[in-house]
């Protein structure tokens, strides 16, 4: 995408991040790209909590249908203020 538009791509720095997480520099992984760094904070806590919470015998949350309007609309913003960050650094 960058080589044929000139502007970086959404996920420009998750390589980065994710290696910068692997490595325990979070402030790092932040810094190169901040969805790519959040997703990968999330995941790595589910991973924790799952285990914990089947243990515990919790119901799993579900969603009864789709996704409000406010919560895509606020998906929407943050992947834009994600590539907006992300052509910004460059």
């Amino acid at each position: 995408f960058r080589t044929l538009t000139g502007v970086p791509c959404l996920s420009c720095g998750t390589t980065h991040a994710a290696l910068a997480l692997l490595e325990g520099r979070v402030a790092a992984a932040f810094a190169a790209n901040p969805l790519a760094a959040l997703a990968g904070v999330t995941f790595a806590a589910g991973g924790v909590a799952a285990p914990l919470w089947a243990f515990l015998r919790l119901p799993v949350p579900q969603l009864s249908g789709p996704l409000p309007r406010w919560a895509r609309g606020a998906i929407v913003a943050a992947l834009a203020a994600c590539w907006a960050y992300v052509i910004a650094r460059r």
